[in-house]
């Protein structure tokens, strides 16, 4: 399967990829964990419980599909790898739940999600889903954690993820791993694939060469510029503006004493850009990032595209918001057994993926191709259902050029229920409106298909 064609993979057998094919358009259009509603009955529901069932139908399957298909979308850019980990967590239903560990605190059930989600470092456009791991603590560890060594860590998902941009993306122009402090660890710099730069934001305020630690040394940097950010909503805190100044070096880190492998080098050379905010307002949290990478950085020019590619990162907080709230729902569903809602919990961070490419892709700003998210042969039925879709007026036009994303996320907005207009008081498509929008487009690509090539346009 190429382009956006909703696919989970083959699994061996026809009947069990043609069920997958389904599967997925159910959960693109469905916003629903729940498999009675992505089933439509009570068969439909046992015909996807035995899907995800079969020991054949696995995560690594389902992962392997949708890495190859954006790898193929990589070449010749430089592609932001951008990973981090989310908890899922289900005790809510912990009384019907098997097989589950816990979360967060210990005491709550559920498992942890760790994908890696390829963005086009120069547009901010989402390019697809890379790879992701699943984590399930089943198994109360005896060991302390700085004894074990890094196999047998959870952190290990960091430097595999890294591992996987390296393989899946091969094909991009180059690719730089983005990360948030909770992968600031010595092997990850240490162990980094030939093909990857890494761009993490330290948490450990480490030893340097010659004495010295990395913040003290960090705070005495010479402020280089200043300018204004945007600083986005989380949680309860609001969006707002911080006027920031912004520092740049390169540090010697030292290699931990304890917990870190003595295979590994006693030193190693880094950049460094630090970004602080001038004068906070009261009651908010000052803006304090020390961005650790392995890029060169000599210039001011060189750290604010630092700055700005640390800053994409916030796209997968998106893809989290989509997966938990917003869109998949995916704690509330009724899925008893852990094996099973993993793969449940892969295939909609999938779709919610392929969604959300289309959310940002939706205004232009991205500057995106079509082929980035669809086959090159759609374009015929995207400019055929244009004609079908525009009004009259210019305001019911599609503003987009041919050939861009923008003008097919029009099109699939418009499958979705949306009205066409933008501004003046009139919301875009939303996650919702796409999901709808794709299950109806795969539906009528497959009519197309079958149609003849004489006058298919006017049928549409």
């Amino acid at each position: 399967m190429s382009g956006m064609e909703l696919s989970l993979g083959e699994f061996g057998d026809v009947r069990r990829a043609r069920v997958g094919r389904d599967f997925l358009a159910a959960l693109v259009g469905g916003q629903t964990p729940c498999l009675r509603k992505l089933g439509g009955s009570r068969a439909g529901e046992v015909r996807f419980g035995r899907f995800l069932r079969n020991s054949e139908v696995t995560m690594s399957a389902m992962l392997a599909e949708t890495g190859r298909a954006t790898g193929e979308r990589v070449g010749g850019r430089h592609i932001l790898a951008i990973q981090d980990t989310t908890e899922l967590n289900f005790s809510a239903h912990r009384r019907r739940k098997q097989g589950f560990g816990t979360v967060g605190n210990g005491v709550d059930i559920g498992l942890f999600l760790h994908p890696v989600v390829a963005v086009d470092a120069a547009t901010g456009g989402i390019m697809g889903l890379a790879g992701a791991t699943v984590l399930n603590r089943t198994e109360r560890r005896r060991t302390p954690r700085r004894k074990r060594v890094l196999s047998d860590k959870e952190s290990r998902r960091w430097l595999d993820g890294a591992e996987t941009a390296g393989r899946v993306l091969c094909g991009a122009l180059s690719i730089t791993v983005v990360a948030d402090r909770e992968s600031d660890i010595y092997e990850e710099f240490a162990r980094r694939p030939a093909n990857v730069e890494l761009l993490t934001r330290a948490a450990q305020d480490r030893a340097l060469e010659g004495g010295g630690r990395l913040f003290a040394a960090c705070a005495a940097m010479a402020t280089r510029e200043r300018f204004v950010i945007d600083v986005p909503a989380k949680g309860n805190r609001p969006a707002r503006q911080a006027t920031v100044a912004l520092g740049f070096g390169a540090v010697t880190i030292k290699r931990p004493c304890n917990g870190a492998a003595r295979t590994l080098p006693e030193t190693l050379r880094l950049r460094v850009v630090v970004v602080r905010e001038v004068a906070p307002p009261d009651g908010a949290v000052p803006v304090r990032w020390v961005l650790l990478t392995t890029h060169r950085v000599a210039s001011v020019a060189q750290a604010r595209r630092i700055l700005a590619w640390y800053r994409l990162r916030w796209i997968i907080e998106q893809v989290f918001r989509t997966l938990k709230g917003q869109g998949f729902a995916i704690e509330d569903s009724q899925v008893v057994d852990a094996a099973t809602l993993a793969k449940l919990a892969t295939a909609a961070l999938i779709a919610a993926v392929r969604v959300m490419q289309l959310v940002r892709g939706r205004d232009g700003g991205t500057g995106q191709s079509l082929t980035d998210a669809f086959a090159a042969a759609d374009e015929a039925l995207i400019e055929a259902l244009v004609v079908s879709l525009e009004g009259r007026t210019e305001k019911q036009k599609n503003p987009h050029p041919p050939g861009s994303l923008a003008r097919a996320a029009w099109v699939i907005g418009r499958l979705g229920g949306w009205s066409g207009y933008s501004g003046g008081g009139y919301k875009p498509p939303g996650p919702k409106t796409m999901y709808d929008g794709l299950v109806k487009f795969d539906a009528i690509k497959q009519g197309w298909g079958l149609a003849p090539a004489t006058g298919a346009a006017k049928n549409v």
